[in-house]
């Protein structure tokens, strides 16, 4: 019997709200109504022009008009609801990848990049572990940074880097490859073009892996026969709202 994987993505649905996390897993509603995501596809265009931007050397080899030109190149409208509304998320992406570039240039690093955009898996024992790492930067002194970028946050602090789910669950997968190195966690806000990094010790990150089983635990030990919708804030935008109302009784008046 193949072990479930789990990825940020997922648990995090799960403790935003159960009943969402079983239509959009548990069946093939997760599919079959999955709509428009303009700010997925916006952060989505935006790693790749990262990637590209860290891959070809950064700002040290590639001028600023061959990352714009690579930008527009690499741009896809999948996922905007028109093509006016992807030209104009297009165009605040040039202007977040232009002054990333300005600050990439100003600011020089000893730092060098060991990967971009890879996807790593892990045997947790009873399930697996999984999830896209945007970047992660090798310190001269060995020690690994771990860098998620944020399209759409205005701001970023140390508190919310440290209790970031996501971070620490690509912490516990780069953990298994290099099992000795230090480790540093950080959040890039693109808007603000601000980098909060905070370092991640061994005893932090074992105790978020027992967190992780026991949550992990709580959702394959679930009772899916006994769902019970109440109105959160979250349900307004949410693509399984109909579901919701028509099939377990939520009523979003109350």
């Amino acid at each position: 019997m193949r072990k479930p994987t789990f990825s940020p993505t997922k648990l995090t649905t799960y403790l935003t709200c159960r009943v969402k996390y079983h239509w959009a897993y548990m069946t093939p509603y997760g599919q079959l109504m999955r709509r428009p995501n303009p700010a997925f596809a916006f952060g989505a265009n935006l790693h790749r022009a990262l990637e590209f931007f860290h891959t070809a050397g950064g700002a040290e080899k590639l001028s600023p008009d061959e990352f714009r030109h690579a930008l527009e190149r690499l741009w896809s409208d999948a996922g905007f609801e028109s093509a006016q509304q992807s030209e104009a998320f297009k165009q605040h992406g040039h202007a977040l990848a232009s002054q990333y570039y300005e600050a990439q240039a100003a600011q020089p690093t000893e730092a060098v990049v060991l990967f971009t955009e890879r996807t790593l898996r892990r045997d947790m024992g009873r399930y697996i572990l999984t999830g896209r790492i945007d970047r992660v930067d090798e310190h001269p002194d060995g020690t690994l940074e771990i860098i998620d970028y944020k399209s759409g946050r205005a701001e970023v602090d140390e508190e919310q880097v440290r209790n970031d789910l996501a971070l620490h669950c690509y912490a516990l997968l780069l953990q298994e490859i290099y099992p000795d190195r230090p480790l540093w966690i950080a959040i890039y806000a693109l808007r603000p073009n601000k980098k909060v990094a905070v370092p991640l010790d061994a005893d932090a990150l074992a105790e978020f892996r027992e967190l992780l089983d026991a949550l992990v635990a709580q959702i394959l030990d679930e009772d899916w026969d006994t769902l019970a919708p109440r109105w959160i804030p979250h349900c307004a935008g949410c693509e399984f709202l109909e579901l919701c109302v028509r099939h377990l009784g939520l009523n979003p008046a109350e």
